[in-house]
């Protein structure tokens, strides 16, 4: 057992909810310093943190963990891992008052390489491209799911220009210099949003007053696009960077560059459960238009060599 300011904590058993319990400590420790609160008592059970009562930063009577949310990038290149890592880095137990926004660029800043952000795949008009900062946006969309799963609001969210392959449709929220995710805290209390890696994984944690309803996110499949037809480009020879398999048919040599990929139209809705599990209520977030992609295709040009003797005859 640990003491401090006459606050008390027990049983923690884990480091990332030690520092919720210790970001609380320091909250009320400055509280009771600066404005002569009474003491409080502050306890860790079964994932739960709470305090005796609401305090003046605006904490719920019983502050527990309302939601979580994880996506992998373990299979993601080393300049990608670094960027998904550098961006979480400011998601370090951020309070979010009441009626307050919290908005993902504001916080994360500019992904410049003097900021530390390198190059990596990046998703422009719907075509993957190299850019600074790739990866980031599966750090703004894991932080969305976990904060719509805690039954929050949004002020501002846009979808890729083509499906990402971490999450559901309508479940995705892209960031750019231009487009940005503004998250809305509609409920009476503060909330702490906590943000880390580990193992090949982003983690978004909500902290909140006590949910009356269990939230689950659900996608609906409106329609599928289908793809223009592929575009083929004559060359005289593959270039030698390509890696891809050269195949072959009646009209010679060829290779796919790209692939074709269908495009959807989807929903995404919530979903509100009582403690029996009976659905409440459902609510529509939003509706999102992914392009199809169109398929690439080199195909080697065919060289016809003519006969070079002079000895025909021509009728």
């Amino acid at each position: 057992m640990f003491k401090a300011h006459n606050i008390v904590v027990e049983n923690s058993r884990s480091d990332i909810r030690r520092k919720a319990v210790l970001y609380i400590i320091a909250l009320m420790a400055a509280c009771a310093i600066v404005a002569s609160v009474a003491t409080f008592s502050v306890s860790y059970s079964d994932g739960c943190i709470a305090v005796s009562r609401p305090n003046d930063y605006g904490f719920s009577p019983k502050m527990q963990l309302i939601s979580s949310f994880c996506t992998d990038y373990s299979s993601s290149k080393e300049d990608r891992r670094h960027n998904i890592a550098l961006a979480c880095d400011n998601f370090s137990w951020i309070d979010v008052k009441s009626g307050g926004t919290l908005s993902f660029n504001t916080l994360v800043g500019k992904r410049t390489e003097e900021r530390g952000y390198r190059v990596s795949k990046v998703i422009v008009d719907g075509e993957y491209t190299e850019g600074v900062g790739g990866g980031v946006c599966q750090v703004s969309t894991t932080l969305y799911n976990a904060w719509i799963r805690a039954g929050l609001g949004v002020k501002y969210v846009r979808a890729h220009s083509l499906p990402a392959s971490y999450c559901e449709l309508s479940q995705d929220a892209t960031v750019t210099e231009f487009t940005d995710l503004v998250l809305v805290n509609d409920c009476d209390y503060d909330v702490l949003v906590n943000g880390y890696v580990r193992d090949g994984k982003i983690h978004f944690d909500v902290y909140g007053d006590p949910l009356q309803y269990t939230v689950k996110i659900r996608t609906e499949l409106l329609e599928t696009i289908s793809p223009p037809e592929a575009e083929v480009v004559e060359v005289e020879e593959f270039p030698e960077d390509f890696n891809g398999k050269i195949m072959s048919d009646a009209w010679g040599e060829y290779a796919v560059k790209k692939e074709a990929r269908e495009g959807y139209k989807s929903r995404a809705f919530a979903d509100y459960y009582d403690k029996s599990g009976n659905l409440v209520k459902s609510e529509e977030l939003r509706k999102d238009s992914y392009l199809p992609t169109r398929a690439k295709i080199l195909r080697k040009k065919v060289k016809i060599f003519l006969p070079q003797s002079k000895d025909f005859l021509f009728e």
